[in-house]
């Protein structure tokens, strides 16, 4: 993988500009879930009006959080794409999604696929038939759930809230790994890998709330978007490979993911160090192209 961000983004405007960004590992330091390093260029890109567009595997009431932290307000992914969650009070045009209420905000919330309890219910039957061996959050009490993410007691519970995908560890063999995706494609389901866990959801992934998101922004505000997408693990590949800009983030423990696209810019550090260090070369580029433009 190379960088070729100049050719890409020196006649890029930062308002033309939407950042995508897988969590874990990438925004978020693998082993402390900590954003500490990014936060010079999250406001910088607050600064410039730039949309950070968290696309993660993680849950609504979760992502809340974080944006609270981040003193952050745009519209997000969870759940591997399986939701999109849009501010009641932005700007987007989503007349057709109704309002609800989490937190202390109100949110659109459009779901791509069944509800968390159907897919529990049909992972059920499937363990029930064939016999195959795994183990989802709805099967884990929160101090196992804590055992096998690292979070604490708190955001154990939060990540059990979700809407529309089942996270899980897998304890079979590679055989009947193949013969349970078959089983969920024939529900309508896929299974995906993340950094720690398998996901089962509908099969609308993170380049598909991508490009949705893409799509509303550039209808709404009339104008085109280019997409920057940041991320570090199997379930990101699709988004890093149909996103205008794809920044593949290093692994603490493992090779760096390999995409399919002959241009991608690989970070110089994994997590929210590398995540900085790339944006910030992308928005030096940007700048600078349209002054001298």
């Amino acid at each position: 993988m190379k960088a070729n961000s100049d050719d890409q983004f020196s006649y890029v405007s930062p308002e033309q500009l939407l950042v995508f960004t897988d969590l874990d590992g990438t925004l978020l330091d693998h082993d402390n879930y900590s954003a500490e390093a990014a936060l010079p260029t999250i406001a910088r890109l607050q600064k410039l009006a730039v949309p950070i567009i968290f696309v993660t595997s993680k849950t609504l009431v979760e992502v809340i959080e974080l944006q609270n932290s981040l003193n952050l307000h745009h519209p997000f992914a969870v759940e591997n794409g399986a939701a999109i969650c849009i501010p009641a009070d932005s700007a987007l045009q989503c007349d057709e999604l109704s309002e609800t209420k989490f937190g202390k905000g109100r949110w659109k919330i459009a779901l791509f696929g069944p509800s968390y309890p159907d897919i529990c219910q049909h992972l059920c039957q499937i363990r029930n038939q064939q016999h195959f061996r795994f183990q989802g959050f709805s099967d884990m009490s929160d101090e196992e759930l804590q055992l096998h993410t690292g979070l604490d007691r708190y955001r154990a519970k939060l990540a059990k809230q979700r809407l529309a995908s089942e996270p899980l560890l897998w304890n079979d063999s590679d055989e009947n790994l193949s013969k349970f995706k078959q089983a969920l494609q024939a529900l309508g389901l896929e299974l995906t890998r993340g950094g720690r866990f398998y996901h089962v959801k509908a099969a609308f992934d993170k380049a598909d709330a991508m490009a949705w998101l893409v799509d509303k922004y550039s209808t709404s505000f009339t104008r085109s978007y280019r997409s920057l997408a940041l991320g570090d693990s199997e379930n990101d590949r699709r988004m890093l490979e149909h996103a205008d800009v794809a920044i593949v983030i290093p692994r603490k423990h493992d090779a760096p993911l390999e995409i399919n696209r002959m241009h991608s810019i690989l970070a110089p550090h994994p997590g929210p160090f590398g995540w900085s260090q790339s944006i910030e070369q992308i928005l030096n580029t940007s700048i600078k192209g349209v002054n001298h433009g």
